[in-house]
């Protein structure tokens, strides 16, 4: 047994020294982002103190090994997606969705499962986040048995997308953020990848309004990336698959997608300029952006227990 844990402890160490320089990822950038996916934030303290009241919080007791080891237990268990029978954050993935019809992820996991609790039960529960994680989707799924399987989402795939809030150029701002939900399922191999619901933010990365002799009015928005079933994110932007199907829809105030133009040189990643009169886009208005590479993904058939 105590072989075995020097191995594990050297294979561990080996994928972090195995990652590319440029990366940084060592055993602390791990924990500090595993908190920042619980908490929204960094925790304090001495390493122990915090490895120790993640593992508190997740498991409901402290763990036994080296550091490394109960690190590398705690990232698996949370965000793997190589994990048997799904990570946590996946199965809190699914459980919103499924009772909700959205997809929040990217904010704090705890702040999530506590409102889901909160609409549920009626108060937020104690006990471990896994415990209360697996509970919900007992109660709303029938079953943490999963129909999942690894599918790849290709580069310049379709994603149907409507924002919450309306951006002009006459009012928008260079930093205005805009959030904005995917409308139809993204589907490989009848499997759904990225659900109807599932919620990220657009940033206004330049804006001009409209001036006098006909200038136009320019709108630049970065779609960023949005989150998986399995809690993959995945790169979005708009070229020219999305540019040619956006060409026939039609915007509020009789304003084409056609005048929604595409942003040719690179770096303006994910942008359109509004062209016209500070033309904008209305909430609720759906339009296509793209991925941007091709992304492994679990894709699933959901059925409930019977």
């Amino acid at each position: 047994m105590k072989r075995l844990a020097v191995l594990l402890c050297v294979s561990i160490l080996l994928t972090y020294l195995l990652v590319p320089a440029g990366a940084n990822v060592t055993p602390i950038s791990v924990l500090t982002t595993i908190e920042e996916i619980l908490y929204g934030e960094p925790g304090s303290g001495s390493l122990v103190e915090r490895i120790e009241r993640v593992e508190k919080d997740v498991f409901g007791s402290t763990q036994p090994g080296a550091a490394m080891l109960r690190i590398d237990r705690l990232n698996t268990f949370l965000q793997s997606t190589e994990a048997q029978g799904g990570s946590m954050k996946m199965h809190l993935n699914l459980a919103e969705w499924g009772f909700t019809g959205n997809l929040t992820d990217g904010q704090p996991l705890i702040r999530r499962l506590e409102r889901l609790e909160l609409e549920w039960y009626g108060q937020p529960q104690t006990g471990s986040i896994a415990e209360r994680t697996k509970n919900l989707m007992l109660m709303i799924w029938g079953t943490t048995e999963l129909d999942v399987k690894k599918v790849t989402l290709p580069a310049a795939s379709l994603v149907k997308i409507s924002l919450l809030t309306g951006v002009n150029s006459g009012t928008a701002k260079v930093g205005d953020q805009i959030p904005y939900r995917v409308v139809e399922d993204v589907v490989v191999d009848g499997r759904i990848v990225i659900p109807a619901g599932t919620e990220s933010v657009a940033v206004v990365t330049e804006v001009s309004s409209a001036g006098r002799l006909g200038r136009d009015g320019r709108v630049v928005i970065d779609f960023g990336e949005i989150a998986a079933f399995d809690g993959t994110f995945v790169d979005l932007r708009v070229d020219q698959r999305a540019t040619e199907k956006n060409k026939s829809l039609e915007l509020a105030a009789g304003a084409s997608m056609a005048g929604v133009m595409l942003l040719g040189p690179v770096g303006l990643v994910g942008g359109y300029f509004v062209k016209g009169k500070d033309v904008g886009i209305e909430a609720r208005q759906p339009f296509y952006v793209e991925t941007l590479r091709d992304v492994q993904l679990s894709g699933f058939i959901l059925r409930p227990a019977l």
